[in-house]
């Protein structure tokens, strides 16, 4: 919970920023108020942009604002491009605070600092607006960093994020443009992103599943980091000794292959997005280094990507349906997608999905890149008024990066090509023996545990009718096209009934031990469980051709 006083103090300086910078209209709205006699120096509006006056009110209004216009730069779809370019200019700068480093390590981590640290360096090497860096040695001789949580910052962002709420509710109810750019999950989707990356517990549980992920890729290195140094404010980690990923000069001085390097580098970030559904959310060129013995090591993981089972399924539906340019197909998984989509022309949506596959065969490989595609994309995205969930962003941002890092290094890249023995791989496996079996044994136990259940779905809706609380929902079809439903229900009802009482004949018959017998069971009970699963594979394959058609 945030402090109430400090929301109402935090509210006035909001309100004193928004006025300097000439949005006196968006104060009017607010449901807070602050004193006026706070505006100081206010700029003249008539000769700075908007956009412009928006980005320099975020910088002014501190880290929270700050990451939140950062995130909403990747939604380039939804945002004017002016304000998407201005957004990108946003720089997260802020000046280290003062601590005595050791006695905040001692009071935090409840141990004896003197025991644990050799050397604890007293000014950080590097500050941002959540945390700060110190250069550590251990007892064993051994370098490490030590990533430390500014005080206080914990109510600083609650308070924002709640004061972000407030006005995002406001300006939606007030402005139509707003209302449809989805503010409202814009903010909450930020709000879950900034607790996660607040917490270094997290953080240092990110990092063990990246370690896990990757153990024995002699590829990419993961810092080691130790739970015992460390906690939701403490995070003791290996200090890496590498250069910066697009140093070209460094790169060539260690005899290194930079096209070698590059499609490592690309084929990482894919293994962690399709094998792992666990990637880097943010792989900048700061976040990322190169070791002396040309691994790759990633930096920074509180802010990752995570698929879940479902997610993953849908984004190799996608990249399947990308691959083979299937643009209905494609539509209908861009659409699961999204959490929220208002598409007013399924046919043009299909188009311009051809369109982009039209650019792809037509475009040669020196000169497709994904800036191309995905500015065709955010386009058919603003089109279509589409949302989609925090990892699609994230993974848009990450690989649009991870491309452009290549592209510094080796200007030939073609990250397609990257992509096809990752697409080559989850067709394969999909059309494996094994998956296959999984698939069929689902629907099947599935199916079983439906017609399990018609005994009781039936009294259920028998005992609906008795108490005369039935209710038909319908909509109006072609009378032919109902007659056809209804008899082709009908017929599986049928069926089903059939099967289950074959099956219950035939039990009663063995019970009875009727004769004559082969293997010990009367020969009328074989006839009467065969006929029943005949019916039983009937009904099956009708249910899943009936499904297909739909």
């Amino acid at each position: 919970m945030y402090n109430p006083t400090k929301k109402l103090q935090r509210s006035s300086q909001i309100l004193s920023i928004l006025a300097k910078y000439g949005f006196k209209d968006a104060i009017a709205r607010l449901p807070w108020k602050g004193p006026r006699s706070a505006v100081e120096h206010p700029i003249d509006v008539d000769e700075i942009s908007v956009y412009t006056r928006i980005r320099m009110a975020l910088e002014e209004l501190g880290p929270a604002f700050i990451k939140l216009g950062q995130s909403a730069s990747t939604r380039e779809g939804l945002l004017p491009k002016e304000l998407v370019e201005e957004l990108k200019r946003l720089e997260d700068n802020v000046p280290p605070f003062e601590v005595d480093i050791k006695s905040y390590l001692k009071e935090e981590l409840e141990l004896d600092i003197e025991a644990h640290f050799q050397e604890i360096a007293a000014e950080p090497f590097a500050a941002a607006s959540i945390a700060q860096v110190y250069r550590a040695t251990l007892k064993d001789g051994t370098h490490v960093v030590l990533k430390v949580r500014r005080p206080g910052i914990d109510e600083v962002m609650r308070c924002d994020l709640a004061l972000m709420r407030d006005i995002a509710k406001i300006l939606t109810m007030y402005n139509d443009v707003l209302e449809n750019l989805n503010l409202l999950l814009i903010v909450e989707s930020f709000a879950t992103t900034m607790q996660e990356e607040m917490s270094l517990v997290i953080e240092r549980h990110n990092i063990e599943r990246f370690t896990k992920n990757f153990k024995g890729n002699k590829l990419i290195k993961v810092p080691r980091v130790y739970p015992e140094l460390s906690s939701d404010r403490v995070l003791c980690m290996e200090y890496l000794d590498g250069f910066k990923v697009t140093d070209a000069v460094e790169i060539k001085r260690r005899g290194m292959d930079v096209q070698t390097l590059v499609k490592n580098g690309i084929n990482l970030y894919l293994e962690q997005v399709i094998i792992h559904g666990f990637f880097h959310g943010d792989p900048h060129p700061g976040n990322m280094m190169v070791m002396p013995d040309g691994r790759i090591a990633f930096l920074d993981f509180g802010n990752m990507g995570k698929l879940l089972g479902i997610d993953r399924r849908q984004l190799e539906e996608f990249i399947q349906s990308a691959i083979s340019e299937d643009a209905v197909r494609l539509a209908d998984v861009i659409e699961d997608v999204a959490v929220v989509s208002h598409i007013p022309d399924r046919n043009r949506f299909e188009r311009s999905l051809y369109e982009i596959f039209d650019m792809i065969d037509n475009v040669s490989l020196g000169d497709l890149s994904l800036d191309l595609l995905f500015n065709k994309l955010w386009n058919i995205i603003g089109d279509n008024r589409l949302y989609f969930p925090e990892y699609i962003y994230q993974l848009m941002r990450g690989i649009s990066l991870m491309e452009g890092i290549g592209r510094q290094l080796y200007p030939d890249l073609n990250i397609m090509e990257s992509i096809k023995p990752f697409a080559r791989r989850i067709m394969m496996e999909r059309l494996s023996p094994e998956a296959i079996f999984k698939k069929g044994k689902h629907k099947v136990e599935s199916f079983a545990r439906d017609v399990e259940k018609l005994p009781e779905d039936m009294r259920a809706l028998v005992r609906l009718f008795r108490t005369g609380n039935f209710t038909l929902n319908h909509r109006l079809i072609s009378a032919r096209s109902f007659n056809a439903i209804l008899r082709k229900g009908v017929n599986r009802i049928v069926i089903g009934i059939m099967f289950m009482s074959l099956n219950l004949l035939g039990g009663m018959i063995i019970v009875a031990r009727v004769e004559p017998q082969w293997w010990g069971i009367p020969i009328f009970a074989w006839i009467c469980l065969g006929s029943a699963w005949v019916f039983a594979i009937y009904l099956f394959v009708a249910m899943i051709r009936a499904k297909d058609n739909d």
